[in-house]
């Protein structure tokens, strides 16, 4: 008893490869695939139950991505976002430049060789920078990428956990 169900975006065919973080204020902040317009889209909720308030950002509309998407609260209180480029076939992340991710945003291709970035799963390591576990489905690998700052955007290092037979689906970090 007591739940609280809310409709957040009804705009065509929304709302797959969710992921969700609590803010800095206690309030969730999810983000997903937007399927009608391929794109990478973002709720800062307003509430505690997002019924009110509510902020909606594309992040990334640049051909089909957004899918497998997760997010993490960075060490500045804004969301970091990784997930899959369809169209280029790569791993991607977005670090927001504010909690809502409405303006300020970093996005960084990480990984492009092959068809990478499949079932992302972030986490911010103890240096505060992302670490980000993903399926490459060209080698059937469980891959990983240790950010060398907190927008991904110099100094990474990429990894491969696992190359024997077909591993990695379905990453978990």
């Amino acid at each position: 008893s007591g739940n609280t169900i809310t409709t957040l975006d009804s705009t065509g065919f929304v709302g797959q490869h969710t992921s969700i973080v609590l803010g800095n204020d206690n309030f969730p902040v999810i983000s997903y695939y937007d399927l009608t317009n391929s794109n990478l889209k973002v709720v800062k909720c307003g509430d505690a139950s997002c019924s009110s308030g509510n902020t909606i950002t594309t992040l990334d509309s640049t051909g089909t991505v957004g899918q497998y998407t997760s997010i993490v609260l960075g060490s500045d209180t804004f969301p970091v976002i990784s997930y899959y480029d369809g169209t280029n076939t790569n791993l991607k992340v977005i670090k927001c430049g504010n909690t809502s991710c409405s303006s300020g945003n970093t996005i960084t291709t990480l990984d492009s060789t092959g068809t990478v970035g499949l079932y992302t799963s972030i986490v911010l390591g103890s240096d505060n920078f992302p670490v980000i576990s993903y399926y490459d489905g060209t080698n059937t690998n469980l891959k990983v990428v240790k950010c060398g700052d907190t927008s991904c955007s110099s100094g990474g290092s990429i990894g491969i956990l696992d190359s024997t037979g077909t591993v990695g689906l379905y990453t978990s970090i």
